[in-house]
């Protein structure tokens, strides 16, 4: 829970702020931070890229690929997954005092993970997600959505995520965000710091 702690810490100060769409907007970034296993079973760094680039005016397409490094009581364990997927925002509720946009995701990725420290088995998987964006400025947004994924060979592989980030837009081209997930099921954290590069 160590990642919970500095994240929540970091959170109370950035409440009241605002910010900037990070649906809608062409840009690539990449990250790093540490990963937690509440048990103490495992614990590592993870290290991830992205991408985010309109398919339509209300659609963005994505692409990630995240690289975690674990350490176990007995060995080190590497989990990889290399995702796509498409988001759906809704944005009628814009106004010209600030931002409220709830989206609908869907995905398709592959997950490798030998040692089944996140799933019971790794492989060609799914997901669908549900959140939204709050931002008010040219600056600060806070981005949250829970995801439900697993895997195509077995529905009964699955998990539930919940994640929640702030991003600070330094100028129109390059952001800096802070970000937590959890892994439900296999109770993960996930604390991680981005930098963001918007092209257009």
């Amino acid at each position: 829970m160590r990642s919970f702690f500095i994240f929540n810490c970091l959170l109370i100060p950035l409440v009241f702020v605002s910010g900037k769409s990070r649906l809608g907007e062409y840009y690539t970034g990449f990250g790093f931070g540490v990963v937690d296993e509440a048990t103490n079973a495992f614990e590592g760094d993870n290290f991830n890229i992205f991408v985010n680039s309109l398919a339509s005016e209300p659609m963005d397409f994505t692409f990630e690929y995240s690289y975690s490094g674990l350490e176990t009581n007995s060995s080190r364990d590497t989990v990889w997954e290399l995702g796509v997927g498409i988001r759906y925002h809704f944005d009628q509720f814009y106004d010209n005092q600030g931002m409220f946009r709830p989206f609908l995701g869907l995905g398709v990725n592959y997950l490798g993970d030998p040692a089944s420290l996140l799933l019971e088995e790794d492989g060609l998987g799914w997901s669908i997600e549900a959140g939204a964006e709050i931002s008010f400025t040219q600056s600060f947004s806070f981005l949250c959505f829970a995801e439900l994924y697993g895997l195509w060979k077995d529905f009964q592989y699955n998990d539930f995520k919940i994640q929640s980030e702030f991003t600070w837009w330094m100028d129109e081209e390059h952001g800096l965000s802070v970000s937590y997930s959890r892994a439900v099921d296999p109770k993960v954290d996930y604390f991680l710091f981005k930098y963001l590069y918007s092209w257009r």
